[in-house]
């Protein structure tokens, strides 16, 4: 892949905590995007935690974009806004549980079938 005017590329970026296939098999990027993120990403992720200064206009114009004072307007500051979005994404768990009622003999008289209860947790309707 061609650089990137003003940016260095720092080494090969994986997120394996929130991306452990990798950019291009999560399905939430580009081939491009995931190109550019992996060849930029260390260099943008130092950037955008202050960790290194910036060392091109380019790279101060990003530090911007990235602090939220400007929008994204470049393929690569697109790509690390995508990036930001879908790693901070929080999963919604939930939980289900098997209801007690048949157990404890519900008093609803509604029905004519009888439901019994086996020792492993299977219910039978007779």
């Amino acid at each position: 892949m061609s650089q990137i005017e003003g940016f260095q590329p720092a080494g090969r970026f994986f997120d394996d905590k929130h991306f452990p296939r990798g950019f291009a098999r999560s399905g939430h990027f580009t081939m491009k995007e995931s190109d550019l993120l992996e060849q930029y990403g260390r260099r943008l992720k130092a950037l955008a935690e202050g960790t290194q200064p910036p060392a091109t206009p380019q790279e101060e114009q990003f530090i911007s974009m990235a602090r939220g004072e400007r929008p994204a307007e470049t393929v690569l500051e697109q790509a690390w806004t995508k990036y930001i979005a879908k790693s901070q994404r929080r999963k919604l768990f939930t939980m289900s549980s098997k209801s007690s009622s048949a157990d404890e003999g519900d008093d609803d008289d509604g029905g004519s079938e009888d439901l019994t209860s086996d020792q492993d947790g299977i219910m039978e309707l007779d």
